[in-house]
């Protein structure tokens, strides 16, 4: 049997290769990253946005805003991010609503994969300023949504927007509320345990 000549050059070529290798196959995609938002609940049309979708969604970008958690502190600065409005997906799924004098018991309520969830009110989202500024985003910065997940929602005009602020977007139900419940006058009712 002949023995065979490794170069040098050749045999870092091959750790190299190998190693790159094992990074790349043992690389995981973060759990917590959805690859699309679905639309759900008390819609007439459910559907799904992936990040090629929302493309074809007329998205809209805008400039400087910034993410500020409720103590005053800004946890991210955007200098321009990509997305559509929130109450224009709704419009897509057509909410389902057959009584319109009970609009102010529905709800948007989006879901994250890491459960840090937000309650939308239809009514703020169809008729005030926070629908002119409430944003399913897919890009910041001129570049894909990677560390957030692919999809992140937020409303800019808010006080303090970091509350608002759900990364890891992957889902939006439209929900009613049942109005003809009342809630308990305190918490020491026996209904609350």
């Amino acid at each position: 049997m002949k023995a065979m000549k490794i170069s040098g050059s050749f045999l870092f070529m091959l750790i190299f290769a190998t190693l790159f290798s094992l990074t790349a196959a043992t690389a995981k995609t973060p759990a917590n990253v959805s690859g699309s938002v679905s639309v759900t609940g008390l819609v007439e049309k459910p559907f799904t946005i992936t990040p090629e979708s929302i493309r074809s969604m007329h998205p809209v970008e805008r400039e400087n805003s910034a993410i500020v958690c409720d103590s005053g502190q800004t946890r991210k600065t955007l200098k321009s991010y990509r997305g559509v409005l929130l109450r224009d997906v709704l419009d897509s799924a057509k909410v389902v609503m057959p009584n319109s004098k009970e609009r102010g018991e529905y709800a948007v309520l989006v879901r994250s994969t890491d459960n840090y969830n937000v309650l939308f009110s239809y009514n703020e989202l169809q008729y005030s300023t926070a629908g002119d500024n409430t944003w399913l985003i897919f890009e910041e910065n001129s570049k894909p949504i990677r560390d957030d997940g692919l999809f992140v929602v937020f409303c800019s005009n808010d006080k303090f927007t970091g509350p608002r602020h759900v990364k890891y977007v992957n889902a939006l139900e439209v929900l009613k509320i049942d109005a003809g419940k009342k809630l308990p006058l305190n918490c020491k009712d026996p209904s609350m345990k």
